[in-house]
């Protein structure tokens, strides 16, 4: 496959779920708890997004380095050896794998919200209030479409892979060449600051929607409390009334 193209393989692969992965999900948890975990999860996904986004460009300033004091010695092979020593296919396979533990979590968190719906009907009525469900799917659509676009820098074609196989095919055929490599690492860097910033996006709504739940809880709480408090009132003084001997009623005070 001619190089141009290989950014664009890469971000096709990216999009392919995998077969299982962790939703930061913890059984018996209280859904304000799952949601503070993903939270979490968020945070350190982008940490490891950042952390792949600085393998990239030392891997491009070692190469550009190369290429320039000594371009007769980079053949196939040596660059080659390169990629491998610098685990530049467990790069990209990292990266694939925070974008697909980032939709599955905004799926988790969409569905607790559903949850949480049924079982408080009046959640979300008011208005003003943040429907999260599309909240996330937008998150979701959006992005896709960030991969999608940060590949247009590097190439108009986006080819589809359906296996974490077929994408360490495609990285081996992009190793092949300096130009190929510069290529890969080009997109795997623009992917990896695209995922950092819808990340954080996520852990945005995460917590906006932990604090919409919250603050729901606590309202109805107080409804409740008032409501407790109204009738204990009634049965204190219930319980002062006192009726005479002509049938006739009267608080007696103590």
């Amino acid at each position: 496959m001619k190089p141009r193209i290989m950014a664009a393989a890469l971000v096709a692969a990216l999009v392919t779920p995998l077969p299982a992965l962790a939703t930061g999900i913890i059984a018996g948890a209280t859904e304000f708890t799952q949601i503070a975990n993903n939270i979490q999860l968020a945070l350190s996904y982008v940490e490891q997004a950042q952390q792949t986004i600085t393998q990239f460009n030392q891997y491009k300033t070692m190469l550009q380095n190369l290429q320039q004091m000594s371009p007769g010695q980079l053949t196939g092979q040596v660059v080659r050896d390169l990629w491998a020593d610098q685990n530049m296919n467990e790069a990209f396979s990292n990266l694939r794998k925070i974008y697909v533990n980032g939709q599955q979590m905004a799926y988790t968190a969409s569905t607790m919200e559903g949850r949480f719906k049924q079982a408080h009907p009046g959640y979300g009525q008011s208005n003003g209030a943040t429907d999260f469900f599309k909240a996330y799917q937008g998150w979701s659509d959006n992005s896709l479409y960030q991969l999608k676009n940060a590949t247009k820098a590097v190439t108009a074609q986006i080819d589809r892979f359906d296996t974490e196989a077929g994408m360490m095919d495609e990285l081996q055929n992009a190793s092949n060449s300096a130009d190929g490599q510069l290529k890969a690492v080009q997109a795997g860097n623009q992917i990896g600051v695209a995922m950092v910033g819808q990340l954080q996006k996520l852990r945005q709504l995460q917590m906006a929607q932990m604090q919409a739940q919250n603050a729901y809880t606590a309202g109805q709480q107080s409804r409740q409390d008032a409501s407790d408090a109204q009738l204990q009132q009634f049965l204190q003084n219930a319980k002062n009334f006192k009726t005479d001997e002509y049938g006739k009623g009267k608080v007696i005070f103590k």
